[in-house]
This record gives C-alpha cells, sequence and structure tokens, in this order.
C-alpha cells in the first residue's frame, strides 16, 4: 500500500514486479524461473498483490494463467513503470562498465561462423561481460527460459529478404562442380546428393545473367540436422550442402569447396534478435544494440521484394 509519501511500498513494488513476469511467461512456473526465485514466491506475491489491491489480476487453470481485464490494465501500467525505473537507472549507471553474463541460443552455424567475431568485437568494448552460448538448430523457446536472448535466422529465396538487421548470402557448396543438367524452371544435379539441413525445403535460385529462376533439386537426398555436419560432409564428397558463405569462406578460398553454380544467387537468412525479457539486463541491452546496431563490417544487403514465398530456416 502507499506510504504516508503516497508511494509504493517496496513489498508493493516488488510485487508488480513480479506480476509483470507472470504475465510475460504466461505461468507462475515460468516466471520463477526467469526471477531465479520458487515457484511458492511467485504464486505468494500475486496472490498478496490481489488482497492488497482486492481485485483479481489472473485466472488460474490446470493448464494455463490467464489475465482478467484489471490484470491486462495493470500490466501496461506496471510495464510503463518498470520502463521507466530502467531509463533511471540507466542515467545513473552510464558511466560505469557494463558487466554481467549474458545466455544466448542461436543455430549452429551462426555460433560456429558468425558470433565468435562479433563477441570479440563487442567484449573490446565491454572486456567484463561473459556469456553463455547453447547452439541448437531446433529453436529453443525463450519464455521461461534461462536465455536472455535468441538469435533466429529466417530462410528467403532470391529476390526476396526477410526482416532482420542483418542479411547472410547463402551459396551451395560441394568438394567438386557436378554435372547440372537444365530444363524448364529446373536445374538437376545429377549423382550428386543434396545434404539437406534442417529447416531448408527447397532451393531457389536466379541466374545472375538472365535473371531467370529456377529450383535446383537432387534424386538423392541425404537428410542431416546440423549445417555443420552438412559442411564436413561435403567436403568429404558425400553431397553439397546450402549454407552461409561465411561459413565456409576459409573453404572456398583455398578451393576445398567449390561453388556449384558461381552465376547464381541461392538466397539468404536474415538474422533476428529477440530477448526474453521486456526489460533486459545491462549486459544484454548492451549486446543486442551493438548486433542490430551498424553493421561490424559497415555493409548490409539491401532489401528487394518480390511476391515469392518464404520459410524458416
Amino acid at each position: 500500500m502507499p506510504n504516508k509519501n503516497n508511494l509504493p511500498s517496496a513489498q508493493t513494488l516488488r510485487r508488480m514486479t513480479y506480476f509483470a513476469a507472470i504475465a510475460e511467461a504466461g505461468s507462475i512456473r515460468g516466471a520463477a524461473e526467469q526471477l531465479n526465485v520458487s515457484v511458492p514466491v511467485v504464486s505468494e506475491a500475486l496472490s498478496d498483490l490481489e488482497d492488497e489491491l482486492d481485485v483479481t489480476l489472473a485466472v488460474r487453470t490446470t493448464r494455463k494463467l490467464q489475465l482478467t481485464q484489471t490484470g491486462v490494465e495493470l500490466y501496461a501500467a506496471v510495464t510503463e513503470m518498470l520502463s521507466a525505473a530502467r531509463k533511471a537507472l540507466d542515467t545513473v549507471a552510464q558511466d560505469r562498465p557494463v558487466s554481467g553474463k549474458i545466455s544466448i541460443t542461436l543455430p549452429v552455424e551462426l555460433a560456429a561462423h558468425w558470433l565468435p567475431d562479433r563477441i570479440a568485437s563487442f567484449q573490446q568494448v565491454h572486456p567484463e561481460v561473459a556469456f553463455k552460448i547453447e547452439a541448437n538448430d531446433q529453436v529453443t523457446g525463450l519464455k521461461g527460459s534461462s536465455f536472455d536472448m535468441a538469435v533466429r535466422a529466417a530462410y528467403a529465396p532470391p529476390g526476396r529478404t526477410e526482416p532482420g538487421f542483418e542479411q547472410l548470402p547463402l551459396v551451395a557448396v560441394a568438394r567438386t562442380v557436378p554435372q547440372i543438367s537444365s530444363e524448364a524452371g529446373v536445374k538437376r544435379v545429377i549423382s550428386l546428393p543434396f545434404l539437406k539441413a534442417y529447416g531448408v525445403e527447397r532451393i531457389d535460385i536466379e541466374d545472375a545473367d538472365s535473371g531467370q529462376m529456377f529450383q535446383l533439386i537432387s534424386e538423392q537426398v541425404i537428410e542431416i540436422n546440423n549445417r555443420d555436419a552438412a559442411i564436413a560432409m561435403a567436403r568429404k564428397g558425400l553431397g553439397f550442402a546450402l549454407v552461409t558463405r561465411a561459413a565456409v569462406a576459409e573453404d572456398l578460398a583455398p578451393g576445398r569447396l567449390l561453388n556449384i553454380l558461381p552465376g547464381a544467387d541461392f538466397g539468404q537468412v536474415a538474422l533476428r534478435c529477440l530477448m526474453r525479457d521486456r526489460l533486459p539486463s545491462p549486459a544484454a541491452e548492451a549486446f543486442r544494440e551493438f548486433l542490430t546496431g551498424p553493421h561490424p563490417s559497415g555493409s548490409r544487403s539491401p532489401t528487394r521484394t518480390r511476391n515469392r514465398q518464404t520459410s524458416r530456416r
């Protein structure tokens, strides 16, 4: 309740903070994991806040938790309050070094070939920030998780870009260039399997000279759930793989791997940064701003639009 100065008590502020976490996680258990406290503590905070305000903020069932209209309105007000508090703290702490640990989940290919340079550059400015990284080609949900942030990759065929802070060009590579036949709208790879990694359903390409669109297909497919494994198999001559150019730059330069269609545009992937919390830690927010600000290389792929179907990578 408000004190004599008409300000909320520390207890009330804590309860409202826990309530915001419940609303964002969608469950008391998820909020408890996010806040790193026990489930009973969070449940009690919600009950105490409802008793204090004499309202029902959420309807609890065995399967889910649903905010009431009053709960929705209070959540909006609490998030504004927390945002103002974060800005006030940032103003005071702007001259202090950023420190702490950032937990991040992202695809294996990005963790191996894209993230290291970004972390190295970031830590030159913020050396007191540490990282915990999960490299996983299966999408890990952020809600209720221990991760601060996730980097997701969305595939777009030639002629289209997905929204994102960075666009990474794709290339199809193999140890040797296979025989490729052409027919109406199709380029067919002869006697070399497609090392089909998780999330790639088909390969659309655009001929750089004519601008004509083709589908690249192979009669043989080897399915793999890890793109780094697909690259390793391509090095052994077991097939061709569709990967980011950054992932195979060190193989393309000396000729260990070859672009099977040098005159083709294979499309790209767009990177998005998702945050678990509306108000992330200073370290996580600093890294998000670093990633989504100007690209370290100073280059960005132009956004082109064409009415073509996109799929998630």
